[in-house]
């Protein structure tokens, strides 16, 4: 008879071939889990001291951050006030280069700045914005030389024509300058210079947007024959163009200077119609035969050119 010790006792499973029963198997399981199963604590209790002792420490600790914060604030402060204040930043030299309508005085005045101001308070992007707002001035920019010095540049707008704008509700007429891309800028004001070829007519809302000509319109078309004599060329060249009438229904009609005639251009193909006129024009003054003219249609036919009053060839 053989004696075992409970850890050598042979289970059932073991006795019938060493197979695991069922109930070896939920003996196992049962022992995995407790020992996974951690300890069980009691819950802490905090009594009302402790909670009074908590909440001092978080209000001591609160208050001290509280209170370092306002003293670096008013350190801060302190010393914004004192370099504010010191001759350092105080501006004393100013540059303003690119005027030419507009006066340095007028940009200094606009720039909201004075001789000795320090340039610590300066707020560049407003006083830009403000220069900006002048009719004549088409882009500025501005530098600050740190400690104490300040640039300007001014780019104006260039005059190319004057353009005479229509107002419907006000029934009245106000002549503006206009640039070669097509920016209507400034008025007009006393004793400016008037040596301009005139855009004049009704500008519908399609012709004129804000401030600019609408590409593909008739205002944007009168600067493009404009902007062809510009080229210089010696029979037609800019200066010797008086007016460009805009015409809703029959396009543009350009005035010479020393000619009374009109020249129906019409609303298309204006660089071709442009270098045939050169060549009628040319005719014309070789043939002594201008002064006759009555009228001229570039818009007669796209192959030819109706010139009344006068005989030319071709």
């Amino acid at each position: 008879m053989a004696i075992y010790s409970p850890k050598q006792v042979p289970s059932r499973s073991q006795k019938k071939g060493g197979r695991p029963n069922i109930l070896d198997k939920l003996i196992s399981t049962l022992q995995r889990r407790k020992k996974q199963t951690p300890p069980f604590r009691p819950p802490t209790i905090t009594t009302g001291t402790q909670r009074v002792w908590k909440l001092k420490r978080f209000s001591k600790t609160t208050m001290l951050f509280i209170g370092l914060a306002f003293a670096l604030l008013v350190a801060f402060w302190l010393s914004s006030q004192l370099l504010i204040r010191s001759d350092i930043f105080r501006l004393t030299d100013l540059r303003i280069s690119g005027t030419h309508t507009t006066t340095e005085r007028q940009i200094f005045e606009l720039a909201g700045l004075q001789r000795g101001e320090s340039l610590l308070q300066f707020n560049t992007k407003a006083a830009e914005a403000r220069i900006a707002a002048h009719p004549w001035v088409e882009q500025v920019k501005i530098n600050i030389q740190w400690p104490s010095a300040l640039e300007i540049t001014v780019r104006e707008y260039q005059p190319f024509a004057l353009v005479n704008i229509e107002d419907p509700k006000a029934k009245t007429k106000r002549l503006r300058y206009v640039d070669r891309e097509g920016h209507v800028f400034a008025e007009v004001g006393q004793g400016q210079e008037l040596d301009y070829p005139v855009i004049t007519g009704a500008l519908l809302p399609k012709d004129i947007g804000a401030n600019v000509f609408v590409k593909g319109g008739l205002a944007d078309a009168a600067c493009s024959v404009l902007l062809l004599a510009a080229k210089g060329n010696a029979i037609l060249p800019i200066q010797s163009v008086s007016e460009v009438h805009i015409d809703q229904q029959q396009g543009l009609i350009v005035y010479l200077i020393d000619r009374p005639f009109p020249v129906y251009f019409g609303k298309d193909r204006l660089q071709t119609k442009y270098f045939r006129l050169v060549k009628v024009l040319e005719q014309l003054y070789a043939k002594k035969q201008v002064d006759a003219v009555k009228e001229i249609r570039m818009d007669y036919s796209d192959d030819k050119i109706l010139v009344t009053g006068a005989k030319i060839d071709g």
